[in-house]
């Protein structure tokens, strides 16, 4: 009888350190999860982030635009919204040729709309030099074309043109100023549009 009493305090310590155990074990995990949970913001979950990115938009064979960007954000919820945090450049090409640059600090792609809102220290210059110059612009992908109802500064190798509201073709080769201001001089030889 005496042998069988002394395995019962050996299981008895065998099972009580197995308690203490998994009891240590499951309040680490609790920590652990809650240690994640600070350290992970959940709004954040469906950004992806890549640096140095570039697209290229095409019509058949050949680039119709190559954009870039230093940081794009891509949120996955919200039908492939695309965000250019630290701005972007987009060359815009006529076949092989490069016919208008754009630039600016900050932009945003909504895929569904098939629209780029263009924020801050908007530059686009085109192939005959002319230069405009606004804080935000709208690129209408689907129909090709670039607007404005701020205030806008075209340079052209003859004028600077001021204006507020801004129609264009997406790379900049026709445009018209809805409100011109200050004074533009017209040649009869190539008139003014």
């Amino acid at each position: 009888m005496m042998k069988s009493a002394a395995k019962q305090p050996k299981n008895s310590i065998a099972l009580l350190a197995l308690v203490a155990m998994l009891l240590i074990f499951s309040a680490c995990q609790e920590n652990d999860i809650a240690k994640v949970k600070a350290l992970f913001n959940e709004t954040d979950a469906d950004v992806e982030i890549a640096d140095s990115v570039k697209f290229t938009y095409k019509e058949g064979a050949y680039s119709r635009a190559i954009v870039t960007g230093k940081t794009v954000k891509r949120f996955t919820n919200s039908k492939n919204r695309l965000e250019f945090t630290d701005g972007l450049l987009v060359k815009f090409y006529d076949k092989l040729n490069l016919i208008s640059v754009m630039k600016a600090n900050y932009a945003e792609n909504n895929d569904e709309e098939q629209k780029v809102y263009i924020k801050g220290k908007v530059y686009i210059e085109n192939s005959r030099y002319e230069i405009l110059e606004t804080e935000e612009l709208t690129w209408d992908i689907r129909n090709k074309k670039i607007f404005t109802s701020k205030p806008i500064k075209i340079k052209t190798p003859d004028n600077t043109i001021y204006g507020v509201g801004f129609d264009a073709d997406e790379d900049f080769s026709n445009y018209t100023i809805r409100k011109v201001s200050g004074i533009v001089a017209v040649s009869n030889a190539q008139g003014f549009q």
